[in-house]
């Protein structure tokens, strides 16, 4: 971010010189001390590369030193903690003898400019003209030089150590490696540098031009700067591997000779992988929808110029050119309508907004007459890498056959109203003779019930009357052969007749069983008088009966169903039992928040699926070797059905029955 001008107006009136360097050390401020030091226009510095406008010579004061500062700027924009250098020589102008210099000592201090995240934004370039300092002590300096020389290369190389940028010093025509920093060596794993020239340490700059480079900088001192270059460099183990830098060859010069070259290598590689990723994943994108059956279309820009206009989008416009235009530019009859005004609040706001069902004139396919087609169009927010929005994406869907379907829907329920208008004088009638045929089924119900009630008088008499006559027929003189048969035949006759009535019975009473009260019923109770009445059966089948019935467990039941429902699970645990084996039988109850579920499971003869499935039918019986009428079942499931819960039944032949009953709560 560009210093502000009122910053800028200050740091001018500074009465030292100083610098105002950007990150990429493009000076953006130069005080008017550092002009008069340097005998330089401000027009000439501001907006240059530092190192372009002091460009390593003799003649320049960043001449002797100019590696040293970039240096310093490199670890101060790499750590971003302060950094000074120390008695600096250069070589400046003589403002009383133009075209002489005179000799001067500066220090100088690089100190970064930090935002609120702790980011370096600038960093200031401070000079201290310590000429009388150091030419006081260069006597007492001359005695110890080789060892200072050696102390300062080594806190230089150490200062190096500590950036990040890959830091290198060739020295000599053949740019022999004098020193290396290890973000350097990375590049070069298993390969000694040092001692070493370049063409002998690194073969692979010789075909790229890397080298010849490196020679042009040796010979005319003229730094060179190259952006995201690829170099393929052998691996010690594995293929060649890509990597990508950006690099600046700087000249190195000692008493104002050129003596090698300095290198800042900086690795972009993950930079620059991650850009062609996000470049591919675009590419495939914008593939995907140009492939795409819906309509789609990328504007972008404050303007909602057309960038990508899909084939599915270009149809809606037939013979207009959209792609390259900006919105109303390409389609002016939305000019005075809601529609750029809604484009502008997605842009604005980043929030997505839908338009639902919007109707257009236009034809589905080239040379067919236009026809009204409804659009749902969705807007959304394009972002960029940092997260600014920088477009709108349109996504539409033709949703014509849902609106027309809708519509007939609509039609049908308009005449729907105006037939149920008129059903429902017919559902009145309906309704009349629902309640009438509701009494005369409550009469056959009687009627059945008393018929087979009545029915029971005469049948027994005519069984009595049977009994009568084989008996006199017994104490006569020896009968005819046929009677004995005939009366075998209307004993067998009596008994169907009386099995026949007793069916009956058991339907009327089951029609009329849910006519019967609910109410508070004790389930443990009704359990033990069950018990209780079919203990002889329980001593003569030789079954283990045990039940598991909380005391406090209360139902809301008819207590004659309940008693029935109960009776019958029971009495069939203990008929249906298998030969062969000690019968067993278990009754469990529990309750849940729902209902309360009654269990009852035995180890007799048990059932197939089939016949499972045929369990509850009407005069169903699955074995004939025990008595029953085949309704027992079917009263119990109805019982259940008419108080609104339900019975289940799990059974494997030979192994057993389980019945479950769950009565709501």
């Amino acid at each position: 971010m560009p210093a502000a001008p009122e910053s800028v107006a200050l740091f001018n009136a500074l009465p030292t010189p100083h610098l105002l360097l950007s990150p990429a050390f493009v000076i953006e401020a130069v005080s008017d001390a550092y002009l008069h030091a340097t005998l330089t226009q401000r027009a000439q510095l501001v907006g240059q590369y530092m190192f372009d406008a002091f460009p390593d010579n003799p003649q320049t004061p960043e001449a002797n030193g100019g590696h040293n500062v970039r240096a310093s700027l490199a670890q101060v924009l790499a750590t971003g903690q302060p950094h000074q250098i120390a008695h600096q020589h250069f070589d400046v102008p003589d403002p009383d003898r133009p075209g002489q210099f005179v000799e001067r000592y500066w220090r100088a201090l690089n100190a970064p400019v930090l935002d609120a995240q702790g980011n370096v934004t600038h960093i200031i370039h401070a000079a201290v003209d310590v000429t009388a300092e150091v030419q006081a002590a260069q006597q007492a300096a001359l005695l110890a030089t080789a060892q200072h020389q050696a102390q300062a290369r080594e806190t230089f190389y150490q200062v190096f150590e500590q950036t990040p940028a890959a830091i290198c010093l060739q020295r000599g025509p053949a740019h022999r490696y004098e020193y290396v920093n290890a973000a350097y060596q990375q590049f070069f794993p298993d390969r000694p540098l040092v001692g070493r020239g370049v063409a002998e340490a690194i073969p692979e700059v010789i075909d790229n031009g890397l080298l010849a480079q490196l020679d042009r900088v040796y010979q005319t001192g003229e730094t060179f700067q190259a952006s995201e270059v690829s170099l393929l460099l052998d691996q010690p183990s594995g293929p060649p591997a890509w990597v990508h830098v950006s690099f600046t060859y700087q000249a190195m010069r000692e008493h104002g000779e050129i003596v090698g070259i300095s290198t800042f290598v900086y690795d972009v590689t993950a930079q620059i992988m991650a850009r062609r990723q996000r470049e591919e994943e675009q590419r495939q994108l914008e593939q995907l929808f140009m492939q795409a059956p819906a309509p789609i279309v990328i504007l972008d820009g404050p303007d909602l110029v057309f960038q990508l206009v899909n084939p599915a989008y270009q149809r809606i416009f037939p013979g207009r050119a959209l792609a390259g235009k900006s919105l109303l530019e390409a389609l002016p009859e939305l000019v005075g309508t809601p529609i750029p005004a809604l484009f502008q609040r997605v842009y604005q706001t980043g929030k997505p907004i839908t338009v639902q069902e919007m109707p257009l004139m236009m034809a589905r396919h080239e040379g067919r007459a236009p026809e009204e087609i409804y659009w749902t169009f969705t807007y959304q927010a394009r972002r960029a890498a940092d997260g600014s929005i920088n477009g709108v994406r349109v996504f539409a869907n033709d949703v014509t056959e849902q609106v027309r379907t809708r519509q007939q829907i609509e039609s049908l329920n308009q005449r729907l109203a105006a037939s149920n208008e008129k059903l429902q004088a017919s559902n009145q009638e309906l309704g009349e003779s629902n309640r009438q045929l509701t009494r005369t089924n409550v009469d056959l119900d009687t009627f059945v019930y008393t018929a087979s009630h009545d029915l029971k008088a005469p049948i027994t008499n005519i069984e009595s009357i049977v009994l009568a006559l084989r008996e006199t027929l017994a104490a006569a003189a020896p009968p005819d052969p046929l009677v004995p048969h005939l009366l075998d035949l209307l004993d067998q006759t009596v008994a169907r007749f009386q099995f026949t009535i007793n069916q009956l019975t058991d339907i009327s009473r089951l029609q009329l069983a849910h006519t019967g009260p609910a109410e508070p019923v004790n389930l443990a109770a009704v359990v033990e008088h069950v018990r209780l009445d079919l203990l002889p059966a329980v001593a003569t089948a030789g079954t283990q009966l045990t039940v598991a019935v909380p005391a406090g467990l209360v139902v809301s039941f008819s207590p004659a169903n309940l008693r029935s429902i109960v009776y019958n699970l029971l009495s069939n645990a203990i008929k249906y039992r298998a030969p062969g084996r000690p019968a067993w039988v278990q009754v469990r109850a529990a309750q849940t928040p729902q209902a309360v579920v009654l269990t009852v499971q035995d180890n007799g003869l048990g059932m197939t699926e089939v016949q499972q499935r045929q369990l509850f039918g009407l005069f169903q019986r699955l074995h004939t070797h025990v008595e029953g009428t085949g309704v027992g079942l079917y009263i119990t499931k109805r019982l259940v059905e008419n108080a609104g819960g339900n019975i289940q039944v799990q059974s494997q032949p030979n192994v057993g029955t389980t019945f479950t009953v769950s009565i709501p709560v």
